[in-house]
């Protein structure tokens, strides 16, 4: 997987920031950023990529 977004929010503390992932840029990860290990496999969403929207435009 690569990643192509370290954080999602501007004023989100560091706990809460995501990053997304995806092999094909079709389905896309979340993945709470500091998550390891165990938490890392299990604490994620995936969406397809037509459902991902910039979240300015979305607030």
């Amino acid at each position: 997987m690569s990643v192509h977004d370290g954080s999602v929010g501007r004023s989100v503390a560091q706990r809460d920031e995501l990053e997304l992932l995806t092999d094909d840029e079709r389905v896309w990860t979340a993945v709470p950023v500091d998550a390891e290990g165990e938490q890392r496999l299990t604490q994620w969403l995936s969406v397809e990529a037509d459902l991902l929207c910039e979240l300015d435009e979305w607030r």
